[in-house]
């Protein structure tokens, strides 16, 4: 059996020292600095990207409702509020309320910074809506573009095919 003296016990380590802590801690902080501009910079793009993915499904959902309907179909996008609503389809969650998206609300948090109408393109609208008829033609082409921080994406509809392309 070894028997220990008091002195042996005092010598051994318990624990970390107070240089061991600091080189650490500071090591974290540098890699903490480099990751988060990444990470914000990244979840803004995401943030366009979705938004911009969503304003192409509405569209395609306003003009597939016009077809299966036989009837027209308007999406309307508001640059004031940065949503966009679809007339007579209901909410997907909420069947009693009308279909509107906002896109200052999560997960998009974006602002709608540009509503034009394809065939006036120098001129930007406060509020610009596309009429699918009942064969899915829209009666004319419009360019959103969603915007979070220098990140954008613009959302053309063709004037003649209503075609959706993401740029």
């Amino acid at each position: 059996m070894i028997v220990l003296s008091r002195i042996d016990i005092a010598r051994r380590k318990n624990g970390f020292t107070l240089l061991e802590l600091t080189i650490t801690v500071m090591i974290t902080g540098i890699l903490a600095a480099v990751a988060v501009p990444v990470y914000s910079n990244n979840l803004l793009r995401f943030r366009v990207d979705v938004a911009a993915q969503r304003i192409a499904q509405d569209v395609a959902l306003a003009q597939k409702s016009a077809i299966q309907n036989s009837s027209t179909r308007t999406i309307t996008f508001a640059g004031s509020d940065d949503s966009c609503d679809v007339s007579g389809i209901s909410s997907l969650d909420r069947a009693s309320q009308p279909y509107k998206v906002s896109f200052k609300q999560p997960p998009y948090q974006v602002d709608v910074s540009s509503l034009v109408n394809a065939s006036e393109p120098t001129t930007p609208l406060a509020t610009v809506s596309v009429v699918f008829n009942r064969f899915g033609m829209p009666d004319k082409g419009i360019s959103v573009t969603v915007r979070a921080g220098p990140f954008q994406k613009r959302v053309d509809v063709a004037p003649i095919s209503g075609r959706v392309s993401i740029q």
